[in-house]
């Protein structure tokens, strides 16, 4: 007969082997001494990413000591959150003309090949690797309607051994936070450093997209030199 004590202790030993797995499946795999990549074909994919995200907030924070202050604030929120409802339609018209998946995959794939001294095939050709990119969530987000307006994109890089299917190296989280600047939507020095959603609730859809495509184009070269360097790292620690 199992006692409760042995019951725990068997518990706790499967929870510690669970967490194990886990760490193990998040840490990046390197095996690329394994394999002769010089001048093998290479061949950089994109998995079907989800929709693009717009996440603005423009709640207002509470104050039971200033009663009338929180009353102003919760006022001046229902004015924005009416603005916000107006200029939402059209932000997301615009982000969704803005294919930044092919963005970042066009950015990447030459300059990872060349880091590698691999040779760069399009998709459809047989390739001696697979270099695997996974957009997990990307979208234009800021904290409140008048702070600073940026793109975030997370994404896992896998690349494969392709007649044998094993990973010989995986980061499996890149993500980056590119702010937008005036100059991407060709506002003038009148705009100020910073790009809230207030100021892109006044833009044209033709502006906005625009903007869109050059802040994911910033980002598509962010993610490229982060996974440059981990190539290089990874070849040459």
């Amino acid at each position: 007969m199992i006692d409760s004590k042995t019951v725990l202790l068997r518990g706790a030993a499967a929870a510690a082997a669970a967490v194990i797995l886990l760490l193990a499946s998040c840490a990046t795999i390197n095996r690329l001494d394994r394999y002769v990549i010089e001048d093998a074909s290479l061949r950089t994919q994109m998995r079907m990413p989800p929709p693009a995200t717009l996440d603005i907030g423009y709640s207002s924070p509470v104050d039971s000591g200033n009663p009338i202050g929180t009353a102003i604030r919760v006022g001046t929120t229902i004015i924005k959150a009416s603005e916000a409802a107006k200029a939402e339609p059209v932000m997301r018209e615009a982000l969704r003309s803005v294919d930044v998946p092919a963005i970042v995959l066009e950015e990447t794939s030459q300059a990872c090949a060349a880091v590698l001294d691999a040779r760069p095939v399009e998709s459809g050709q047989k390739a001696d690797y697979l270099l695997d990119l996974d957009i997990y969530e990307y979208g234009i987000e800021a904290p409140s309607w008048s702070s600073s307006v940026s793109l975030h994109l997370g994404m896992t890089a896998i690349m494969y051994h392709n007649r044998s299917g094993e990973i010989i190296w995986r980061r499996k989280r890149v993500t980056v936070d590119i702010p937008a600047s005036p100059q991407m939507f060709g506002l003038g020095a009148a705009a100020g450093d910073i790009v809230s959603a207030a100021v892109l609730s006044s833009l044209t859809v033709d502006q906005l997209e625009a903007g869109f495509r050059r802040l994911a184009l910033e980002s598509a070269r962010r993610v490229t030199r982060i996974l440059e360097d981990d190539f290089y790292r990874a070849r040459y620690r």
